[in-house]
């Protein structure tokens, strides 16, 4: 049973990418090659672009202008190649070339926080500016605990105020989000172990971000009870129906009417095949130890939004929150099958993955810039149960 398990790990590890004998028809040429046409169509993209064959018009722009246009420019250089030559993934829908994409997205990320990281506060503080004109300004503080009552009789205009001003969009945000985890994770105690985890560390850091300062109701029933457990029950409603499906393609040219191809067609942003995962984590303490790892990056990584917005003066509604959630998303999704793959792998010399390995430098980046921007801002003392809780165990 473990050689056939690690069979089926090593088998899920390599790049589903069908021989070209298997490309339908009507889509084969999706899948070829096309490095020379795209290096072509880019230099005279790049050399009406830069200005190349007109240097003095090229002259009129300032410089700001200029060198912002070379860093997109550079970027898109960049993406270009990574779409065309980056290695492919374990993941083939919609294509590979997207999740090569992907993988040069989260490298451009990861290098863009190692700059930040050896900027000074108020120079990084500044550089958003660049990114967002919005940003540069002190966020005021917002405590969701300074008023815990349920009932609130001398307002006039709504006496459950407390409850009604904490329904807002980013309710819906998390429900989202544990529906993507659960889709991703796949593993419904391990997701609850997420769920609580996530709402202690809320408990630890309270003292530093008044965003964490919750009332119980709200970190017990709103947050677990409602939200996450919705966005759980969803999301494994969602795995089982991937699980119950018989997973046969049928190519588009064979499809009999219109309405037919339009399905096949919206059907290849869905699983080509779908993967059940063997977390185990009391298999034994090497597993339990590896597991757990999973979790404390996964915690981390929600950690740093919050962090990263304080440090950076980031307002919950700018765009670039959004923008950092849903990279973060498609960079999760093949991290975990190659984590998953790696762990039920029992090859005795092993790699992880690409997406794993920048998952987690691009996890510790962003925690470093905020041990380094939130020095002299954020008050690094114990919080209150945890002192309790060690006094306790030394008695």
């Amino acid at each position: 049973m473990e050689a056939a398990a690690a069979a089926a790990a090593r088998q899920r590890a390599r790049p589903r990418t069908p021989p070209a004998e298997e490309y339908d028809p009507w889509t084969a040429w999706l899948y070829k090659p096309r490095t020379i046409s795209v290096l072509l169509v880019g230099a005279c993209l790049l050399i009406w672009a830069s200005g190349a064959l007109d240097p003095e018009g090229a002259a009129s722009h300032s410089s700001s202008t200029s060198i912002k246009r070379g860093v997109w420019a550079m970027i898109a250089v960049f993406l270009a190649y990574c779409t065309l030559q980056a290695p492919s993934t374990i993941l083939i829908r919609p294509h590979p070339a997207f999740w090569r994409l992907v993988h040069g997205l989260a490298v451009v990320y990861l290098v863009a926080l190692t700059f930040l990281l050896f900027q000074n506060r108020d120079d990084a503080r500044r550089f958003m500016k660049h990114l967002s004109p919005d940003l540069g300004v002190e966020l005021p503080e917002r405590s969701y605990g300074a008023d815990c009552r349920l009932y609130v009789p001398e307002n006039p205009k709504n006496k459950f105020i407390n409850i009604y001003t904490l329904f807002d969009e980013f309710v819906v945000a998390h429900v989202l989000g544990w529906w993507g985890k659960a889709v991703m994770i796949r593993n419904q105690a391990l997701l609850w172990v997420l769920s609580i985890g996530f709402e202690l560390m809320e408990l630890t850091f309270r003292h530093m971000l008044p965003n964490f300062n919750e009332c119980w109701w709200d970190s017990i029933i709103l947050d677990i009870l409602i939200c996450n457990w919705f966005g759980i029950w969803a999301g494994m409603h969602t795995v089982r129906y991937f699980d119950g499906k018989t997973y046969e393609w049928v190519g588009l040219s064979r499809q009999p009417s219109i309405m037919g191809k339009v399905k096949r067609s919206l059907s290849q942003f869905t699983p080509a095949q779908w993967d059940k995962d063997q977390w185990q984590p009391f298999m034994g303490p090497l597993r339990f130890i590896q597991v757990l790892f999973l979790c404390v990056v996964f915690m981390m990584v929600e950690l740093n939004t919050f962090f990263l917005k304080f440090c950076l003066w980031i307002p919950p509604r700018n765009p670039l929150v959004v923008y950092r959630l849903i990279l973060w998303w498609l960079i999760a999704i093949p991290t975990i099958r190659e984590y998953n793959s790696y762990l039920q792998d029992s090859k005795p010399v092993k790699k992880v993955g690409a997406f794993c390995w920048l998952s987690v430098a691009i996890c510790i980046v962003e925690l470093l810039i905020c041990m380094k921007f939130g020095h002299g801002e954020l008050t690094f003392f114990t919080s209150s149960y945890i002192t309790l809780l060690f006094h306790a165990l030394q008695n």
